[in-house]
C-alpha cells in the first residue's frame, strides 16, 4: 500500500509539472526572445493577463522615435505628442522616416501574441477585446476621456473616429499617463505600420515639404 501511495504521489507531481508547462507554453499573450533595449525599474503600466514588459517596451520605443522625429536636439514630448495624433489621424504621417530598427523588432514581438491583431472595419490593426485595452480603459486619468474610452470598448463600440474628438483635446497630458499613451502607440503607430512598407515615404512628404514645415500648424495643446 506504501508502495502505491509514493507511486500516486509521483504521478501527481509529475502531471502538475506537465500541466504547468504546457500552460505556459500556451499563454498567448507571452512575449519570448527579445532584446530590451529600455530595461524599466519603474512600472510604466501594470495590467493583469499580459505582457508588461513589452508594453513598456513599446511605450519608450513610440516615445523615442516621436522625440527624435518631431523635436529632435531638444525633446518635447508634450509638442511631439500633439503634432503626431494630429497627423496621425489624418493619416500625414511619414512612418518611413519616424520609425526606428528597434521599434520594427517590437512590432514583431508584439506580433506574438495574435490575440491583439485583426482588422477593422475602418482598417483598424488592434484588437480591442484583447486585455490590454480594458486595463488601459480602467486607467486613463483624465476622468471624462476615461470614461469615454471604457464605455466605448465594453460596446464593443470603438474606433478613431469616435474617440478623436477628445484624444485631440488630450495630447498635452499623454506624456505623463502611459495607459493613455500605451493606446496611442498601439493604435495610431504599431497598428499603423502593421503591415506598412516602410521602404516607401508617404506621397505627403515625397513631394519635398519637410516634416517640420507641414507639422507648424497642426496639433493642439490644451
Amino acid at each position: 500500500m506504501k508502495y502505491k501511495l509514493i507511486l500516486l504521489a509521483i504521478s501527481l507531481c509529475l502531471f502538475n509539472c506537465k500541466d504547468e508547462t504546457k500552460t505556459k507554453e500556451q499563454s498567448p499573450n507571452q512575449i519570448v526572445d527579445f532584446d530590451y533595449k529600455f530595461p524599466s525599474v519603474q512600472k510604466l503600466i501594470d495590467c493583469e493577463g499580459v505582457d508588461n514588459g513589452i508594453y513598456q517596451e513599446a511605450i519608450q520605443s513610440f516615445e523615442e522615435d516621436l522625440a527624435n522625429f518631431y523635436t529632435p536636439g531638444t525633446p518635447v514630448l508634450s509638442r511631439a505628442y500633439s503634432l503626431f495624433v494630429s497627423q496621425a489621424i489624418s493619416n500625414k504621417v511619414d512612418y518611413s522616416k519616424m520609425v526606428s530598427d528597434h521599434t520594427k523588432k517590437v512590432l514583431e514581438a508584439l506580433k506574438q501574441d495574435k490575440t491583439l491583431w485583426t482588422t477593422n472595419p475602418d482598417g483598424s490593426k488592434v484588437d480591442f477585446s484583447h486585455p490590454i485595452f480594458k486595463c488601459i480603459g480602467e486607467n486613463i486619468k483624465d476622468e471624462q476621456l476615461q470614461q469615454t474610452f471604457s464605455a466605448l470598448i465594453e460596446t464593443n463600440s470603438m474606433s478613431i473616429r469616435m474617440f478623436e474628438g477628445q484624444l485631440k483635446r488630450n495630447t498635452f497630458g499623454m506624456k505623463d499617463d502611459k495607459y493613455l499613451a500605451a493606446y496611442v502607440a498601439l493604435e495610431l503607430y504599431y497598428g499603423k505600420i502593421y503591415d506598412r512598407d516602410l521602404s516607401k515615404s508617404t506621397e505627403t512628404f515625397a513631394k519635398g515639404k519637410s516634416q517640420t514645415e507641414h507639422a507648424a500648424g497642426d496639433g493642439h495643446n490644451h
